[in-house]
């Protein structure tokens, strides 16, 4: 199929641009290695050029990038659960010097994090962590708007029971 003459080959560069930090991130949350982000975030590009005559004008071009990253990304690890990939400190460069206290406070809701479902898991890395709007998220997700809102609070619930439970508190006693 040929690239509609109405749509100038420097639109794609020009819309995409934009959304290369927010793609490398969420690609970094689905990999977690330097190595397979770039990999990822390459063929999703790639993939995108050669499929940007079937993307619309008008839609959300970051929720069309996403779901195509998803889909490379899920093709080729064949199995999404029990894939685990941890990323080294090394790989990590924190500008700040963290204090104790953060150290611990984010060992315990990535601790949480992880004993969520997948999708659970997903959810609050696309809303929270990559900042999308939950009209953007549902839309990425393919489900309602209160659908994703219900799940989001499932979720919180569930680390908020996890973060309780690691503290050695009793949520039942009111001690939060």
């Amino acid at each position: 199929m040929l690239r509609d003459a109405t749509l100038p080959e420097a639109s794609f560069e020009s819309l995409i641009t934009p959304l290369l930090g927010d793609l490398r991130r969420f690609a970094r949350s689905l990999t977690r290695n330097l190595t397979d982000t770039d990999d990822l975030l390459q063929e999703t590009l790639l993939r995108a050029y050669r499929k940007f005559h079937l993307w619309e004008p008008g839609t959300n071009m970051m929720a069309w990038l996403v779901v195509m990253m998803r889909r490379i990304f899920f093709g080729s690890v064949g199995s999404v659960h029990g894939r685990v990939n941890n990323a080294r400190i090394e790989e990590c460069n924190g500008v700040v010097e963290p204090d104790q206290d953060l150290v611990i406070e984010l060992r315990d809701v990535t601790r949480g994090i992880s004993k969520l479902s997948w999708d659970h898991q997903q959810m609050i890395q696309v809303v929270a962590a990559n900042e999308m709007a939950h009209d953007e998220a549902a839309e990425h997700f393919d489900v309602p708007v209160g659908t994703l809102r219900s799940r989001l609070g499932r979720a919180r619930n569930q680390l908020k029971s996890l973060s309780w439970s690691l503290n050695g508190c009793d949520p039942s006693r009111g001690s939060r």
